[in-house]
């Protein structure tokens, strides 16, 4: 339990506002796990559960250099990867890596850092 006036602070990823039906759908599809899927902004989430003083960094860009890493060193290691997980595994967390690519670039999921205060 967070005491009045201790602060909060986490990273999501979510689907952004004002996206088409269609890419609503699509990045539904591919985001990770936990993925916020809400059409609601992620501050306005906060400050109606009592939050003030929130704040939100965008840092999907430092995210997308990130996973691109991530992906092209599970490339790099495939082999023991493989051998390690079962290529059934490897091919599927690949796959999923990839299409969160995809929508990142294209604009459908976005990764912020959200820090708030609780209220008195």
């Amino acid at each position: 339990m967070l005491r009045p006036g201790g602060r909060i602070a986490f990273y999501t990823i979510f689907i952004p506002q004002g996206l088409a039906e269609r890419d609503y759908r699509r990045a539904a599809r591919v985001g990770a796990p936990g993925v916020t899927s809400w059409r609601r902004e992620q501050p306005a989430l906060l400050r109606a559960a009592g939050f003030s003083n929130v704040s939100q960094t965008d840092v999907t860009p430092e995210y997308l250099r990130l996973l691109r890493a991530w992906t092209e060193a599970r490339e790099r290691h495939a082999a023991g990867l493989r051998e390690a997980d079962g290529e059934a595994a490897f091919a599927e967390k690949q796959r999923e890596n990839r299409a969160r690519l995809a929508a990142i670039e294209a604009g459908l999921l976005r990764r912020c850092l959200l820090v708030a205060e609780r209220g008195h």
